[in-house]
């Protein structure tokens, strides 16, 4: 059993550390709102001007979504960040962010024509989507692909890691999920929005000791530390 003896070792080293940098950072939070917000803001700005409207609304949502990984990569590689880095962030990642979201859309309605009426099938299709992509942002962002490399490479890791990166995303999952439950919607967006950064966080410290560093490697390592 040393792989699960490996998982459990890289999980509580990263689950330590995103949580040492998410109280660090505990402003990100704020950060997440706030894009939030203008994200909503932006929605309805857009929505009376139809296909341009939707048009807006796309580029607007990724250039949100470039500042924040951005911000998670000056977090995951370096340990810190500070607000100077948001200014020029919104268009660091911008295009790479827009072709993802074009290109997945694309896949997406694709399945939607190929099973018609058929549920179930449309179901699996959106599900095998969200696994083999579930790396794309972490693609964008540490690996630094582009285009349809971010679609190849993550079907790559997930075929490669997918016992080490899925259980961790679940379990983040299911705490984001409960979290928004929270009926009080001041303090469920408060604590979704601490949620979303430990979660890009771990998982950015999850892909970077996965993809830097063999299982065997890791086992020596820890032989020799005792």
């Amino acid at each position: 059993m040393s792989w699960l003896t490996d998982l459990l070792d890289v999980y509580g080293r990263v689950l330590r550390r995103a949580v040492d940098l998410t109280l660090k950072h505990w402003w990100l939070g704020l950060i997440a709102i706030a894009y939030l917000g203008a994200f909503g803001a932006l929605l309805i700005v857009a929505m009376p001007f139809g296909l341009v409207g939707g048009f807006l609304l796309g580029f607007g949502m990724a250039a949100l979504i470039s500042s924040w990984l951005v911000l998670v990569d000056q977090v995951v590689r370096n340990g810190r960040v500070t607000l100077a880095e948001i200014p020029g962030s919104f268009v660091v990642y911008l295009f790479d962010v827009i072709t993802f979201l074009f290109v997945r859309s694309l896949l997406s309605w694709a399945a939607n024509i190929a099973f018609g009426d058929d549920s179930y099938a449309g179901i699996v299709a959106d599900l095998a989507l969200f696994v083999f992509l579930n790396a794309a942002p972490e693609q964008i962002y540490l690996a630094r692909n582009s285009g349809l490399a971010v679609f190849v490479e993550s079907y790559r890791f997930i075929g490669t890691y997918w016992i080490e990166w899925l259980p961790i995303n679940v379990l983040l999952a299911v705490l984001f999920r409960a979290v928004i439950d929270v009926p009080v919607i001041g303090v469920a967006l408060v604590l979704a929005a601490i949620v979303l950064t430990f979660g890009f966080i771990a998982r950015g410290l999850l892909f970077l000791q996965l993809t830097t560093s063999s299982r065997r490697a890791r086992e020596f390592a820890r032989r020799t530390a005792g």
